[in-house]
């Protein structure tokens, strides 16, 4: 088996098999299948264009595999309705069997691109389970700190309500001081015009 680094939508990934060449073939047509895909919507997400992507390699490998189905239909068709061969029955025959050899060889280049595509839904599938950990880390630390805010919020509100209290006191205690005052001066006025009278 030999191993071969190929690289599908600007990601490498190390496959074996048993023809490099062939390997290098199959990731190349799944990259260009991919890149189809992504050209005509950017804006599909990784996942989406890896199983579009996906969904057309399986698509024309089912549209190959009937092919091949009917050209083989034909081939024993062909050769149930003659006992003797001739040139042109030959001609057909080795036409079929060249046609039956590509299909095989397109069969087997779309199980190549299917693992690749498989691989790479595994690895979306990995990142979209990261990231859901990570956002559910990200709600747990939202409500901690809602929680620290709310504590934060009803210290300030008690906070206020002590320094409106305090205001209020010391407006109360400045007028009582004047008052005090007032009622000193009087005393002080009566005070002097007793002596004055004595």
């Amino acid at each position: 088996m030999n191993k071969v680094v190929v690289r599908i939508l600007g990601s490498e990934y190390n496959i074996v098999g048993k023809n490099p060449d062939q390997m290098k073939n199959v990731a190349r047509y799944v990259d260009g299948e991919m890149n189809k895909v992504k050209d005509g919507n950017p804006k599909l997400s990784p996942l989406t264009t890896t199983i579009v992507a996906c969904l057309n390699i399986a698509d024309e490998l089912f549209d190959c595999c009937n092919e091949n189905e009917e050209l083989h239909n034909e081939l024993e068709a062909l050769k149930e309705g003659i006992n003797e061969s001739n040139e042109e029955v030959q001609f057909d025959a080795q036409e079929i069997n060249s046609k039956l050899e590509e299909k095989d060889l397109e069969i087997t280049e779309k199980d190549g691109r299917i693992v690749g595509l498989e691989l790479k839904i595994k690895e979306q599938n990995e990142k979209i389970e990261e990231l859901n950990k990570l956002n559910e880390n990200m709600k747990l630390e939202l409500e901690k700190y809602k929680t620290e805010i709310e504590s934060l919020r009803k210290i300030a509100e008690d906070a206020t309500q002590e320094a409106e209290n305090a205001t209020k006191m010391s407006s109360e205690w400045q007028n009582k001081t004047y008052s005090l005052q007032l009622k000193c001066s009087e005393l002080e006025s009566k005070f002097k015009n007793r002596e004055d009278a004595l």
